[in-house]
Parts: C-alpha cells; structure tokens; sequence
C-alpha cells in the first residue's frame, strides 16, 4: 500500500488514520503554510524501497499512525537522515504490527528541530475560546504535545479573534514557567535532541538558551494573524465538517516561520477543561 496525499482517489483512505487525516487538514484549512514537498504513507519495508529515492538524504522526516481500536505504544515520530528509515519501519511494525509510517518531504527548513524559535499548539473550540501554549526556542510542539513542557500559556475568548491587538499577548496570558522549571525542560529536550542527532551535541549545547525571555511580540503576531483569525474566518466550514472543538501543531523555524503539522481531529485531540491554567 503507498497512498499520496497529493492524489484525490487516495484521500478517503489517508483519512481513515488519525494522524493522517490531521495533516490532510493543514493542506485544507492552512494550505498556504502547509510545510509538504510530499507525503506517502505505507504499510511495509517493501513499499519503502518502491519511494525511498524520492526523498532527500540528509533530512526526512518519519512517523506512524494506526486505525482508531488499534492498540499498542507507537513510536515517535523522527526527523533524520534517509538511512536511518528502514530501522524506523521495523521498530514501528515490532511494537504496533497493524501500523503504517508516514513519510513527509518536508520544504526546506520545516523540519528543522534543533535552531528553532519555539512551538505553539492551540485549543479552538468555535464560539468560547482560543487558548495557546507555547515553549520557546531550540524547542519545538512535541514538548507540547506530550506533555513535557509549557512556557506560556494564554486564553482568547472567541469573540475577540478578529480584534486582537499586540496588548493581548499581555492580557490573556494565564501562565508563566519559572527560570527553574524551564532549566528542567530544557535538560530534557537536549536529551532528546541529542539521542536524535548525536553528531550535533556540541551544536545543541550551544544553541539552547540558558534562560527562558518569553514570546516575542512578532511571534505572537503572525500565529494571530496566519492561523487563528484565518480558521476564525472558516469556522462556518469548520463546523459543518464537525470541526467544532480541535487543536493545532505548531513548529516556528529559525527564521519565524510558521510550520502546522497538524490539525488535530477531535478523536485524536483531548479537549483542555474551560478553566484557567
């Protein structure tokens, strides 16, 4: 099986897989910051030596995905060099047999992971709130995601989308990590960065900031202006589609910018409780 998110017939089916069908949706709802050259998605070792020469060497990114009843403990996803690919399938399919992988071509930059300027996800759900978490530079959403890290927080009613002003980054924050508690996420994500990529630890060492400075005004900007007012623009589609409560991956490259990897559907997103933070 090799499904491409780029042929129309192979849609309902890339749509059958969580993941999946929550990197469809960048393509449909953020099309111009979808980070995609391409994406296959694959069941087997076989099918990657059909596609393994159509992706770049140095840089690829690699994850998994599995039809909702599922069970078992996937793997990460992995940006790395093409090589390291094949051993990726094979711990995927030893620990969830039924999975696929998900190979993304990614723009130039998109998946960078160590020189960043941070991660956001986003909480929307349709007429009550925005709330947005963010960690800050050489990090990236998957601290976000799992979990691991939040450096600030902020919650925007609804009705205030289109209106928003710089001012609001000052007054819907909620939450503030501590110079003690961002020294604790940042020794984890060098762990990470350096079980990822061990002939850079010097290079990650150096790059990641000693003390944590908060958002910068332009960063808060552009996620306002290039991704929650233009969902706030479609939320009619959005809800006819049954997107009425979801959330949203978000990479921000070293030169600011902005990277959705996903928009997470409400099978897969856990919806935040309506309270402060």
């Amino acid at each position: 099986m090799i499904l491409d998110l780029s042929k129309k017939e192979h849609l309902p089916m890339i749509n059958m897989y969580k993941k999946c069908k929550g990197i469809a949706l960048v393509d449909k709802y953020l099309p111009e910051l979808s980070p995609l050259n391409k994406m296959y998605v694959i069941n087997s070792l076989e099918d990657w030596e059909k596609v393994e020469n159509e992706f770049p060497v140095e840089m690829m990114t690699a994850r998994c995905d599995c039809l909702r009843g599922v069970n078992g403990k996937l793997p990460n996803g992995q940006t790395f060099k093409r090589d390291r690919v094949k051993g990726y399938i094979e711990e995927v399919k030893n620990s969830v047999p039924e999975a696929v992988i998900i190979l993304e071509d990614m723009k130039e930059g998109t998946n960078e992971r160590i020189h960043t300027q941070g991660g956001v996800t986003l909480d929307i759900k349709i007429g009550e709130h925005v709330y947005m978490d963010y960690v800050g530079p050489s990090f990236d959403a998957r601290e976000l995601c799992l979990g691991k890290a939040v450096h600030e927080s902020w919650k925007i009613p609804w009705k205030e989308v289109p209106f928003m002003k710089d001012s609001a980054m000052k007054k819907y924050k909620v939450t503030e990590v501590s110079q003690s508690e961002y020294i604790e996420t940042a020794k984890e994500r060098i762990l990470f960065l350096i079980k990822a990529f061990p002939d850079k630890k010097d290079e990650i060492l150096e790059t990641m900031p000693k003390r944590y400075t908060g958002i910068t005004k332009q960063i808060f900007r552009d996620i306002v202006e290039q991704v929650i007012f233009p969902l706030w623009m479609q939320h009619e589609q959005l809800t006819r589609n049954d997107l009425n409560s979801f959330g949203v991956e978000i990479n921000i490259v070293e030169d600011g910018t902005l990277v959705p990897m996903e928009i997470q559907v409400p099978d897969r997103f856990k919806e935040k409780e309506n309270q402060e933070r």
